[in-house]
């Protein structure tokens, strides 16, 4: 089968490969035919060699992909050949908390190779079955963008109608999240610096407010929007002062979700502000193949899409990444195969 592989050196070491598929499955193992992946923020630091460095040997990229099923073990009950499917992005973390043995299955990363190729051998018990009025290049969108914000909004932030959720930037797991969060009933305000990509989520999904995040008083004026009494959601994808602001205007009781660290890693969060307003932080790390299963219950009860900005052809994985890389997209970016 053809696949590419990353060295950490950079987009433009990438290569295209041939791996051999085995011929023969263990009991509970599944062959797919993948048929799209999807790339997030972590694969361009990944192909750069920033995300959790080391002397790896090249391996398989990217975390997200869609697929059919070809053939399966002797022991798999729960799909059968044909089966439309995605993945969760652990091979092993089936249900519950994750831990440190099932942490180091996290496909695409650390030298666990990924999904950017024409086959794939997985565990039947970490793939889930495909809503109907979903394509592959929108299925692919959902096990790392779509899995974190229904951790951050719906797992951990325990999302209420009418609630203030404050999401910062419109990156596919941000647009995720304002979607969930829209379907729960709540009220949502996104930070981007672009007037276009404001009014976009606004028009297509359902963004109550948006405010300028270069603003010197971006968050006061989100305070303003809640009438002061401050957000109860906060999906946080910045970290850095950033998160040390969203914190300060929490209301009480609020949860915030710290699931990137685009602005750094370090930030200076008040301990008043967590003590007296009792406001919960969680780390977010997607989740486990169970909950990949109850958000795809989630989509397809309610008929969810996904924000798809452009889809490029597998030969052209490369400049995907280079799109991803300019930062210019409004929603995912898939490679269709």
């Amino acid at each position: 089968m053809k696949c590419y592989l990353v060295d950490g050196k950079g987009i433009d070491s990438m290569k295209q490969a041939d791996r051999p598929i085995p011929k023969v499955l263990n009991d509970t193992d599944v062959l797919v035919d993948i048929k799209a992946c999807s790339l997030n923020f972590r694969d361009l630091k990944v192909a750069k060699g920033q995300y959790r460095p080391g002397d790896y040997p090249p391996y398989i990229p990217l975390s997200d992909m869609s697929g059919t099923v070809r053939a399966v073990g002797d022991k798999v009950t729960e799909f059968k050949i044909g089966d439309r499917v995605l993945n969760a992005p652990f091979r092993n973390w089936p249900a519950g908390k994750l831990n440190p043995r099932w942490a180091h299955s996290y496909v695409g990363v650390s030298g666990v190779d990924g999904v950017l190729a024409e086959q794939i051998v997985y565990p039947a018990d970490a793939l889930v079955h495909i809503p109907a009025h979903l394509d592959f290049n929108e299925a692919s969108t959902f096990t790392v963008a779509g899995l974190t914000a229904w951790s951050a909004v719906v797992v951990h932030g325990k999302t209420r109608p009418g609630e203030w959720v404050l999401i910062h930037g419109t990156g596919g797991v941000s647009i995720f999240a304002a979607q969930l969060a829209h379907a729960l009933g709540a009220k949502t305000i996104v930070t981007t610096s672009s007037k276009e990509k404001g009014d976009y989520v606004k028009k297509n999904y359902g963004v109550t407010a948006t405010v300028n995040y270069k603003d010197a008083d971006w968050d006061k004026q989100l305070k303003a929007l809640t009438d002061g009494e401050g957000v109860d959601v906060v999906v946080d994808v910045v970290g850095g002062e950033t998160l040390s602001r969203s914190i300060h205007i929490c209301n009480y009781s609020a949860r915030v979700a710290v699931i990137g660290v685009l602005g750094g890693s370090e930030s200076p969060v008040k301990t008043l502000d967590l003590l007296i307003k009792q406001v919960q932080v969680q780390g977010i790390y997607m989740e486990s193949a169970q909950e990949l299963k109850a958000l795809m219950h989630a989509v397809d009860t309610i008929k969810l899409k996904p924000a798809i900005d452009s889809v490029f052809a597998f030969d052209k994985a490369i400049d995907a990444f280079k799109h991803l890389e300019s930062q210019k997209h409004l929603g995912k970016i898939v490679i269709s195969i």
